[in-house]
């Protein structure tokens, strides 16, 4: 029988997990960015740019699992992010299973089949909102601030009052635009 978990403790004592794969996905990621960039072509079959975009994406690979502190930041950037995607999977499974197979098109459709723009920018937004939580999180931001906050009054949950603001600002955003829209129709 096979000890699956023998395996991954045998992966992570080796440094699997903290040099290769670290190490494969720096080196992929900034690989992709100098071919999509083209920086160091010439033309459009240039063997060298590409030796080039290779030894660079390899460096950079080297410098990441070099730092302990920086593979630590991936990892949990990481984890962090597939835990969030794992959420919205489970929110969507349960919009399909509550509203019937159709809840994307009526959720980002309006009736003429054109794509709501405003929905789709929210989404978005949201998204990123939470890229950059999870980023911030990560490099302990959030713990950061809460410290420097938590001198200027003793007792007062900073970290829900920002929040509470934050919601404040975005109703009066979105009522703002909504003022502006039903102007033009008039």
């Amino acid at each position: 029988m096979v000890d699956f978990s023998a395996i991954i403790s045998n992966l992570k004592d080796i440094g699997f997990y903290d040099v290769f794969l670290p190490f494969i996905l720096v080196y992929v990621i900034v690989l992709g960015v100098l071919e999509k960039a083209a920086i160091f072509q010439k033309s459009d079959d240039d063997k060298q740019s590409r030796s080039i975009n290779m030894v660079i994406s390899f460096v950079f690979g080297l410098f990441v699992v070099a730092s302990i502190q920086t593979v630590k930041y991936i990892q949990s950037f990481i984890i962090s992010a597939v835990l969030f995607i794992i959420f919205i999977l489970v929110v969507l499974i349960l919009m399909g299973f509550i509203f019937g197979k159709d809840y994307f098109k009526h959720l980002f459709e309006d009736g003429d089949g054109k794509v709501k723009k405003g929905i789709i920018w929210a989404v978005a937004g949201i998204v990123l909102a939470i890229a950059i939580g999870i980023f911030f999180m990560v490099l302990g931001v959030w713990n950061w601030l809460g410290e420097y906050f938590d001198g200027f009054g003793s007792g007062i949950d900073w970290s829900s009052t920002l929040v509470i603001v934050a919601i404040i600002g975005v109703l009066i955003w979105v009522s703002n635009s909504s003022d502006k829209k039903t102007e033009k129709v008039e």
